[in-house]
């Protein structure tokens, strides 16, 4: 089993945090991918929130996540059809700390027979790292 992991304080509520990240058309400004959505999300859910499926495109792999909750608290979603990992599940937790937010990111999941967990773990970390860096620095300019 993968599980990669990282935080970061970040100058910015949890709700401009959930609504950046649930803006999904712009989220390439914070992954190396890119992000169309397929369907939106479900009756009285908040934009891009539950029920919303997005395809993303990271160089020549498509595949589709699902965001299965999203509120002030956090963000969590799964990849779906368990490709190109299988039993991927991220969750972002949002813990306000007075005029910072506590971001968690977590991503478990099981690498196929053909990538190496160690391989798969240096890639996520990375992806998350970069993604929560780059959305610190979104809110924190300097």
């Amino acid at each position: 089993m993968v599980n990669v992991y990282y935080q970061k304080n970040i100058a910015a509520t949890p709700k401009e945090l959930r609504d950046t990240l649930l803006d999904h058309q712009n989220l390439s400004d914070f992954f190396n991918a890119s992000f169309k959505v397929l369907k939106a999300e479900n009756d009285n859910e908040i934009s891009g929130g539950k029920g919303c499926v997005r395809e993303v495109s990271i160089l020549s792999v498509r595949f589709k996540e699902e965001i299965i909750h999203a509120d002030t608290n956090g963000i969590e979603y799964r990849v779906v059809d368990d490709f190109p990992v299988k039993a991927h599940r991220g969750v972002i937790a949002f813990t306000q700390q007075e005029n910072l937010t506590n971001v968690s990111y977590r991503i478990t999941c099981r690498a196929p027979w053909y990538i190496p967990n160690w391989l798969l773990t240096r890639l996520l970390q990375n992806d998350i790292e970069q993604c929560l860096d780059k959305l610190g620095a979104r809110f924190d300019p300097r």
